[in-house]
């Protein structure tokens, strides 16, 4: 089974990300690139804010650029990734038409160890959607604490469609469905919501949510901060972060 474990966002300050999640939600910053670049993980789950490079980045090579920085350069959530236990394995599990290419392991065209990246390999879905394949993980330690990240909504044109390609890819399981058009598929501890509803300009991810113990003190430290907060439904809340991202809070989480 793989196991979705990484969202990564283009961000114009990363350092501004990392601090307003290790705020509000105690995660641990555990690297930093030499391009600025930031992860910050949950333990179990990982949130990478990449710098948004312009054209001292280089021109494109494959899926990225020259310089190892994401072909996009405007702020939001760009790409999440999924840890699998064989990478070939899951490599050969996917269709031959879909664009791929090796993740490369430089940040701001420094190399080794400081620069080189959890992710081996990027696919891009049938649907446009930038995925990222690592059988290392993406520096998490598989601890399974709260708060954490236990969601991932991704807008679709095609439910069934979607459903059954990362089915048969991940061996994800189906965990809830609604009549207004969303199915949820989980790999045990996170869910993946494909979803017909968009709540940004662009396509493909739309929000990612965090499980919290309380979900009443989160409001009032993101209120204490300045942060305009929604309730969407007794026990869930959703804000937009410091660039923009839409987050969603739940005391219970998105099991069904």
């Amino acid at each position: 089974m793989g196991k979705l474990r990484h969202i990564a966002f283009i961000s114009q300050e990363p350092k501004k990300l990392s601090d307003f999640y290790q705020k509000h939600f105690g995660f641990e910053e555990c690297k930093v690139f030499p391009s600025g670049s930031r992860m910050v993980i949950d333990p179990l789950f990982n949130l990478a804010f990449l710098q948004s490079r312009g054209d001292q980045a280089g021109p494109v090579v494959g899926t990225h650029r020259a310089d190892g920085a994401e072909l996009e350069r405007q702020p939001g959530i760009h790409h999440y990734g999924f840890l699998v236990d064989d990478l070939n394995e899951a490599v050969a599990k996917l269709p031959a038409s879909l664009n791929r290419g090796a993740s490369p392991q430089v940040s701001a065209g420094v190399g080794g160890p400081e620069g080189a990246r959890p992710a081996e390999m990027r696919f891009v879905d049938p649907w446009g959607n930038n995925v990222d394949l690592s059988a290392r993980g993406f520096l998490g330690r598989e601890e399974k604490r709260i708060p954490g990240v236990r969601l991932l909504a991704v807008q679709v044109p095609d439910l069934a469609a979607a459903c059954e390609f990362y089915q048969r890819q991940f061996d994800l399981e189906i965990v809830g469905w609604t009549d207004d058009g969303t199915v949820g598929l989980s790999d045990g501890t996170v869910t993946l919501l494909l979803t017909k509803t968009q709540v940004r300009p662009k396509s493909g991810v739309q929000y990612f949510g965090i499980q919290v113990s309380d979900v009443a003190t989160v409001k009032r430290s993101l209120q204490d901060s300045g942060v305009a907060v929604s309730e969407d439904r007794p026990g869930q809340i959703h804000f937009i972060d410091p660039e923009g991202n839409r987050v969603a809070v739940s005391q219970t989480g998105w099991t069904n």
